[in-house]
């Protein structure tokens, strides 16, 4: 057995041997922890804090017509001038787009009403500068038969006007139309979003792709596309959809949420918003005093439509199973406010838990007695 070992050993000691003996294979760069010990921790770099990570790729998916378009191009905005991104903190830089489904005309009527939201002009814009490719190809890496990539010549265009115009935040609109592969291969999948990678990297900055869900990504709700592979590849994944009711039915069609379906480096959150005058505008904004104020307006407004049912004789439940639960009657009526369902299952808890609401029991005998939510009227600690 030791001498079989030995020579087994032996064999996987030679397969590490060069063929030439005068080839010198490069050394591999190594990266040795203990020479960290006195150097401080670096920070996590944030383009948008918790929502988009500096030097990856973040990918936003959404439905085709949703205006993730858009909502793109208010980013490139926000972090171009230093302002929040629905109500969101941004870093400030340079930024550039690439769109391939909008003409020069179309980023030129979506970018007015932007400004007139922003409140600047178009020369207050020194940082943002667009590309168009409508009608043109698109493509930024081509695939062999056995699935090996090549950047094409327009990658190497967008990576030098990238780095020659210092953009630090760079949007690929669409994913479809910048990857021609198949994007259900995995291989495939993962080399293009390390080349995207190495585009987020040598321009110090980060990537966005837009990209359509596939239409199991938009039924279950995950905003997938193709294989996992892209879910794997990025580092964090956002979503934009229409919200809609139990039942399925879209509850607002100028109403949007999104949501951060994957996160490397943040917890899960999502929030709401609205088109109005050819924008989205933030409904609520996830954490922070202004998420604590919407939750306390949720909880007045779940109170007073729970005052006004009461006026008219009509009783709500705690019991999700009921067809008379509480969040979601009052998510149906026009006086909700903007707040949904989940909206108000959070209020109602808190509600319990600050002893404003009660259960009660009713009847008009013992044999049928039942169970409604009432106001306690309880004053506000505040």
């Amino acid at each position: 057995m030791q001498p079989e070992a030995h020579a087994h050993a032996h064999n996987r000691s030679m397969a590490f041997e060069p063929a030439n003996p005068e080839h010198q294979t490069p050394a591999l760069p190594t990266i040795d922890p203990i020479k960290l010990a006195e150097q401080p921790v670096p920070e996590r770099r944030w383009i948008v804090p918790y929502w988009i990570p500096d030097r990856a790729v973040t990918m936003l998916a959404g439905d085709g017509g949703v205006g993730k378009s858009l909502l793109a191009m208010q980013l490139l905005t926000s972090v171009a001038i230093g302002s929040p991104w629905l109500g969101l903190p941004v870093t400030e830089c340079r930024a550039l787009g690439v769109f391939c489904e909008d003409d020069p005309d179309e980023l030129h009527r979506r970018q007015d009403a932007i400004n007139r939201e922003c409140g600047i002009g178009f020369g207050d814009l020194e940082n943002l500068s667009w590309v168009s490719r409508v009608g043109d190809n698109a493509v930024m890496m081509a695939f062999d038969r056995v699935d090996h990539g090549t950047p094409t010549e327009l990658y190497q265009q967008i990576y030098d006007a990238a780095r020659n115009f210092g953009a630090q935040l760079i949007v690929l609109d669409a994913l479809h139309d910048v990857f021609a592969g198949n994007e259900n291969a995995r291989p495939q999948a993962r080399q293009f979003i390390n080349l995207l990678h190495g585009l987020a990297r040598d321009c110090d900055g980060a990537v966005v792709l837009c990209a359509h869900p596939s239409l199991t990504g938009m039924s279950s709700g995950s905003g997938m596309s193709g294989s996992t592979a892209w879910n794997n590849a990025v580092r964090s994944r956002l979503y934009l959809s229409r919200p809609k009711a139990d039942d399925g039915a879209e509850i607002d069609e100028h109403e949007r949420t999104l949501r951060r379906v994957k996160a490397n480096y943040a917890s899960g959150d999502s929030f709401r918003c609205r088109w109005k005058d050819g924008v989205f505008t933030a409904i609520e904004i996830p954490g922070g005093i202004f998420g604590t104020i919407d939750r306390h307006r949720a909880e007045h407004v779940f109170l007073d439509i729970l005052t006004a049912m009461e006026s008219v004789g009509r009783t709500v439940s705690d019991n999700r199973h009921s067809g008379t639960y509480a969040p979601r009657i009052f998510a149906k009526r026009p006086d909700r406010e903007d707040f949904q369902k989940a909206d108000f299952e959070r209020a109602m808890e808190s509600l319990f838990a600050q002893k404003k609401i009660k259960i009660e029991t009713y009847g008009d005998r013992p044999s049928r007695q039942f169970k409604k939510i009432v106001a306690t009227g309880a004053e506000d600690d505040e």
